[in-house]
């Protein structure tokens, strides 16, 4: 089983029978066909959806689309075999592969997705957007309770392998989302994202978080393999 990070908020995660990819928008050759490959789009910003990789991908034997609703929405998507558009708070099951969608406080979806005894959870845009220069107090409290909430539901919930946001626009606020999120949820793993390739941000993360039992599997830098076993 291994995990690649592609570039800001993409990962590939292989698995003997099973690709997942997440929020890949940059250039992406898969060399084993024989997979089952699922692609994951959290939502329709540009540093997260890439049509051009839907339209590639779709050339595979076996590739499953979950998208959030409102991609279709905004983009007009290419005809697709196994394309599966989903809102928040829905669960559906691919091959022996559960998958359940979380919301965001931005758009779309954050995904939980149960595959082989592990489970993998993408935030997308779930983040605490504390933007301190821009917000009014009010704003910055509504934020907090959003983001609060919607991490608030995967209490209890075993992850192996969670993907958070550490946005280094946001500066020393950048820190609060995925400290609150090993709070509150404990993953076995955690992986920064969100960086706009500003690796330089995450090199002392380590000294930000408060990581207890959690173990930091770092980005370094794009196309790095962060977990191989």
């Amino acid at each position: 089983m291994k995990i690649k990070h592609l570039s800001h908020s993409g990962f590939m995660i292989e698995e003997e029978k099973n690709i997942f990819l997440f929020d890949v928008t940059d250039s992406l050759k898969l060399s084993n066909k024989d997979k089952n490959i699922y692609v994951f789009f959290s939502h329709s910003h540009q540093d997260h959806f890439s049509l051009e990789n839907i339209k590639k991908l779709s050339k595979q034997k076996r590739v499953y689309f979950i998208l959030s609703k409102e991609i279709s929405q905004k983009t007009l998507l290419p005809a697709l075999d196994c394309l599966f558009l989903l809102e928040p708070y829905k669960t559906i099951v691919i091959e022996g592969i559960e998958i359940s969608t979380y919301g965001s406080t931005d758009l779309g979806n954050s995904y939980l997705v149960s595959s082989n005894g592990k489970k993998y959870f993408h935030s997308g845009d779930l983040n605490w957007w504390h933007w301190k220069k821009r917000m009014t107090p009010g704003q910055l409290k509504e934020e907090e309770l959003a983001f609060k909430k919607e991490v608030d539901l995967l209490k209890g919930i075993s992850i192996d392998f969670a993907f958070i946001p550490v946005d280094p626009r946001l500066e020393d606020s950048a820190f609060l989302a995925i400290n609150y999120f090993l709070k509150t949820v404990h993953p076995k793993y955690v992986i920064p994202m969100h960086s706009f390739g500003q690796y330089t941000f995450y090199k002392n993360l380590s000294e930000n978080i408060h990581l207890n039992n959690t173990i930091l599997l770092n980005t370094k830098k794009q196309h790095q393999i962060i977990y191989e076993k």
